[in-house]
């Protein structure tokens, strides 16, 4: 742990939604993001840039240019060969983060590895502090349950599921034997929900998925990654259904939640009384260039009220994730 001249955090924090990837890593995530959402280098670049310390011009003239891969690489140029658990924890103290779940997006890496089994291997050096969430690619099922069983025997202990990277329908019945082998093994599932920028349909990322997996699998907890938004109303409709559903509030910037005609007005009033109890915090680190305790703070300035938004930072996810009482 390291010493620190800044005044302690004033919220204690689980980030459910954090990705902490080594450069290789890095470079097979903004690759594969690219190839299907092109989009979102440029949505999101100057938030990357700035958090990655890459110079937005040059990355942006990279894009402008078409060389995309050229982009990434000179993005990720900065990121360390290998994660640094040391200073990973270090900046989780100075941000008042108890627990994180560090999220995976899978696939393998130019070096020979794999993503999976490297955040595996970042999140094994602090159990007690870390833990991470396998990426699985539905397009083959029989090859998801044993990549999902991989991961489990790797100390994984969730997987995450981006519908619109593949272009699949989570609601297919084909996938119906991998959440059931994921609640077998007590793996959560992390479903992107909402709006994305994929070449994809957008349906595919609509919430009435998390109400169909939740109905044929009740005994498995799934976490609506993003909380769906714009579809906000849909998704408290069926997080009120479904005991087992929740929502994370990850890449959305607090400050806009307030804001009339954001969209966000529902998970206000249902997140604060019907729903309190599973309104969960992520930070999707790349996509907010403001470090977890000024967004947490952003959080307590909704005016949620001291139990409330200790819930949404931290007692929520911490049930959740067997953490403690919360």
């Amino acid at each position: 742990m390291t010493a620190s001249a800044e005044p302690a955090p004033a919220h204690r924090v689980v980030d459910v939604c954090a990705l902490a990837l080594d450069r290789e890593c890095w470079r097979t995530y903004f690759r594969g993001l690219g190839a299907v959402a092109p989009t979102y280098l440029r949505a999101f670049g100057r938030h990357a840039t700035a958090v990655f310390g890459a110079e937005y011009s040059r990355f942006r003239a990279r894009l402008d240019e078409g060389d995309q891969d050229g982009a990434v690489d000179l993005l990720v140029a900065g990121r360390p060969e290998r994660v640094d658990a040391e200073a990973l924890l270090a900046t989780m103290d100075d941000n008042g983060v108890v627990h994180q779940v560090l999220m995976s997006c899978g696939g393998d890496t130019a070096d020979g590895d794999d993503v999976n089994s490297r955040v595996a291997a970042v999140a094994a050096k602090a159990p007690d502090r870390l833990q991470a969430w396998a990426g699985i690619d539905l397009t083959d099922p029989a090859r998801a349950v044993a990549e999902l069983e991989r991961c489990h025997g790797l100390g994984m202990r969730g997987f995450a599921v981006t519908p619109f990277w593949q272009g699949v329908d989570p609601r297919d019945a084909a996938y119906d034997p991998v959440y059931a082998r994921a609640q077998e093994l007590g793996m959560p599932l992390w479903l992107h929900t909402g709006h994305h920028f994929s070449r994809h349909a957008a349906e595919l990322c609509h919430p009435r998925n998390v109400d169909w997996i939740a109905l044929r699998h009740p005994g498995l907890p799934i976490v609506a990654g993003h909380a769906a938004w714009p579809w906000v109303l849909d998704l408290i409709s069926v997080a009120q259904r479904h005991r087992h559903v929740y929502l994370d509030i990850s890449s959305h910037r607090p400050p806009w939640m307030a804001r009339p005609g954001s969209g966000w007005e529902p998970l206000l009033l249902y997140g604060s009384t019907t729903l309190r109890g599973r309104v969960l915090f992520g930070s999707a680190t790349w996509v907010n260039a403001d470090p977890v305790a000024e967004l947490a703070r952003q959080v307590a300035d909704l005016g949620l009220g001291d139990e409330v938004t200790d819930g949404w930072l931290y007692g929520n996810a911490a049930r959740l994730l067997g953490l403690g009482p919360g």
